[in-house]
């Protein structure tokens, strides 16, 4: 698994945007935010912390197109694998800029859902799109595989 700084996403016309999932993780259970804005809509999830429910998130957000913006502290987590070859591009963001909006947004006495929603409009916003770094999933060419 490598990160590398992409090109950062760009905003885009509410028309043809990508719906963009945010992904926080709470002590029992993890909240999902998908905002769509070409439907003008959002929706909230709550997910059990395991694998099979990550997965199926994960294979949910590739069948509708959708990205994926988690904080860099949930690529360590062992129910969330999105380090396996997937169409959902995955965005990471810093935990330590996270958790500073998150304490003067005053996010940490509110629902996860409230966390989520705001990772899901991190790449819409001009100030905090530099921060985001795209999770490379895709093997390198100059690498044989094994099996």
């Amino acid at each position: 698994m490598t990160v590398q700084h992409a090109s950062r996403p760009r905003a885009a016309p509410a028309s043809n945007a990508p719906a963009v999932c945010g992904l926080w993780s709470g002590p029992r259970r993890s909240a999902a935010v998908l905002i769509d804005p070409g439907a003008h809509r959002q929706f909230a999830l709550s997910l059990a912390n395991t694998a099979l429910a990550c997965t199926t998130l994960l294979d949910w957000l590739a069948e509708h197109n959708a990205q994926l913006v988690i904080p860099d502290t949930l690529l360590r987590a062992p129910s969330l694998n999105p380090t396996r070859q997937s169409a959902v591009v995955v965005w990471i963001a810093p935990s330590a800029l996270l958790e500073a909006i998150r304490f003067a947004t005053g996010l940490t006495t509110r629902a996860p859902r409230q966390t989520a929603a705001l990772l899901a409009r991190w790449p819409s916003a001009p100030a905090l799109r530099p921060f985001l770094r795209r999770l490379n999933t895709a093997r390198p060419a100059d690498q044989l595989s094994l099996l």
